[in-house]
């Protein structure tokens, strides 16, 4: 999500709308711009033909590359949890991570948007990592707005835990998860979760 998408998620707009609206604005921007040119322009036929489609497409084009649209960006693709699960009787999205995946950082971004989007939504965060710096790491990235809990590797204290959040994952990082009564409602991997998988996250917790 870049900074225009965010500001009209703070307007109201949904997540879907917020990400493809700006594309909308762009081509309206070139066509206005066309318009003008075309109404003022006093150049040859053919070539103010040329030069109104170059204005027509360069602001659509200019964004699209400072914010292109990626595979999975309106993904909603989720999955049903077949393993045995554990979760709060409250609602919650649990979201499990590696300590030092990529992936996993970069969605901590997503998750502080969301939060602060939509109070309501209750997140905790389920760290496989080695240290408690771990755990600080990802408290710090979400400017302590959700719950953050580690589960060290070699603490054999934990293993079988590990062991079933790799199984419920299948060993993709990040997975989130939406849980209701003690039970799992439905999980998406990190590219099945776009922005209509968001909207889908606000309207389970309410605005």
């Amino acid at each position: 999500m870049n900074t225009l998408e965010i500001f009209l998620s703070t307007l109201g707009f949904s997540w879907t709308t917020a990400k493809f609206l700006p594309y909308v604005i762009f081509i309206g921007l070139g066509s206005i711009a066309t318009f003008i040119f075309l109404k003022k322009s006093k150049v040859k036929k053919k070539l103010r033909w040329f030069i109104s489609l170059i204005i027509l497409v360069l602001p659509f084009a200019f964004y699209f590359i400072f914010s292109p649209i990626y595979q999975g960006d309106f993904s909603n693709k989720s999955f049903r949890i077949s393993t045995p699960s554990s979760f709060p009787k409250a609602k919650q999205l649990t979201v499990y991570v590696l300590s030092n995946c990529p992936y996993c950082i970069q969605a901590t971004t997503t998750l502080k948007n969301m939060l602060f989007h939509n109070k309501r939504i209750h997140l905790e965060i389920k760290v496989i990592g080695n240290h408690l710096d771990d755990k600080i790491k990802y408290q710090r990235l979400i400017n302590q707005m959700g719950n953050v809990s580690l589960y060290k590797k070699g603490d054999s204290l934990v293993r079988e835990p590990i062991k079933a959040m790799l199984k419920l994952t299948k060993g993709e990082f990040p997975t989130y998860v939406l849980s209701e009564n003690g039970q799992a409602v439905k999980a998406w991997h990190n590219d099945r979760f776009g922005v209509r998988a968001m909207d889908e996250i606000d309207e389970f917790f309410g605005q």
